[in-house]
């Protein structure tokens, strides 16, 4: 369980890290008076997300909460639990793994259930969705029937 805390924290600053990079820093020209709306300003709009934070973020939080048993590549496989015990973990890249809609993965990421632990309360229902999205394009791109992201039961 410290490992697992440890792994989240380092995710955590990663991602924050990484969102800090990001940010406009292009020097203002012509009115010397102007403020840096990317400086402290609480009423300055965020700027929105690229495709690629969004997969970069999903990405860390799948590394901080998903890789110990559905590992790198997304196999799954029998994983040992530290306990004694072992659990079989499916792959996302066959099986009943292509079969789950958007919100059926979303629900089972929230929920847990067959071994895997509910995620509800550690994750936010956007990091939920970054994993069903990175999911679907790192592991099952081109898998789905018809490419559907939702396909039918």
């Amino acid at each position: 369980m410290k490992h697992l805390k440890l792994v989240l924290l380092i995710s955590a600053v990663t991602a924050f890290a990484i969102a800090c990079a990001s940010t406009n820093n292009t020097p203002q020209t012509g009115n010397t008076n102007a403020v840096n709306t990317t400086t402290s300003n609480p009423n300055a709009t965020p700027a929105t997300a690229t495709p690629a934070d969004e997969l970069a973020a999903a990405r860390a939080t799948y590394n901080a909460a998903c890789i110990r048993c559905h590992k790198e590549n997304g196999e799954g496989g029998v994983t040992d639990m530290g306990d004694g015990g072992t659990l079989k973990v499916p792959s996302f890249k066959s099986g009943h793994g292509l079969n789950h809609t958007d919100a059926q993965f979303a629900r089972q990421i929230a929920k847990g259930g067959d071994g895997m632990p509910a995620f509800e309360k550690r994750l936010t229902p956007e990091q939920i969705g970054g994993l069903v999205r990175f999911i679907r394009q790192e592991f099952q791109a081109g898998l789905l029937k018809d490419g559907a992201a939702n396909p039918p039961h």
